[in-house]
């Protein structure tokens, strides 16, 4: 099976076909339009958001799936969903930004996974997979929210980030990056991920093939039906 995410840096209609070729199963996809089911063909096009032209939207590919009844929009965003594949909590965080849609609002990963945690523990679920906004290289000793914490909760659940497990490289440590800040060579950063119980290999793309369409690189995940 492939699981793919993608921060497609807004415009995603022009844009599918380039990511589509991957021939993923499954594809999150942070920054998209909101658009009809059936709009992508051979696709079913699930979307939550705030602003119509920039949200969290999953295409299912040769299967079908729903939004979980669990969804609770106060967590931005953060996406349940049930398909044909199995269950699968799709991400694009906001962190500390979610409060400008309320005090009540909810934008850190762990939160999200509090939120969650029964999803988590179903044998059924994939996997977390998308654009965490977020690594250990900012976490701040004081703060109640830090991506080692998060790192901490999934291996509870025994789920271990794909890249990092399939690597052997530490949070923090990343010899290739997902984001490249301003699309700037040199600002790499590590932030987008999977964490699934299932052995799995691990493509990310490219700068000279991707940098011209998002200042993310598309995180491409073959998950093996064996578990780590």
């Amino acid at each position: 099976m492939r699981v793919i995410s993608w921060n497609c840096n807004l415009n995603f209609r022009a844009k599918f076909d380039i990511i589509s070729a991957l021939k993923p199963n499954l594809l999150i996809v942070q920054e998209c339009e909101q658009l009809p089911k059936d709009y992508f063909p051979n696709a079913e096009y699930l979307w939550v958001g705030r602003n119509p032209k920039k949200g969290l939207g999953v295409l299912i590919f040769d299967g079908h799936g729903s939004i979980s009844p669990e969804y609770d929009n106060k967590y931005i965003e953060f996406l349940p969903i049930n398909s044909d594949f199995g269950h699968m909590l799709c991400v694009w965080a906001f962190n500390h930004r979610a409060k400008k849609y309320g005090e009540d609002v909810k934008g850190h990963i762990l939160q999200a996974l509090e939120k969650y945690e029964p999803m988590l523990a179903d044998e059924n679920t994939i996997g977390v997979l998308g654009d965490f906004n977020n690594s250990i290289v900012w976490d701040k000793p004081k703060s109640s929210l830090t991506f080692q914490k998060v790192a901490g909760k999934f291996e509870a659940f025994e789920m271990f980030s794909a890249y990092h497990k399939s690597s052997g490289e530490n949070f923090g440590d990343e010899t290739k990056a997902t984001l490249y800040h301003t699309k700037k060579q040199e600002k790499t950063y590590h932030i987008d991920y999977m964490f699934t119980r299932k052995n799995a290999t691990v493509e990310i793309g490219n700068y000279e093939d991707w940098i011209q369409y998002s200042d993310h690189m598309p995180l491409v995940i073959n998950l093996s039906n064996e578990s780590i």
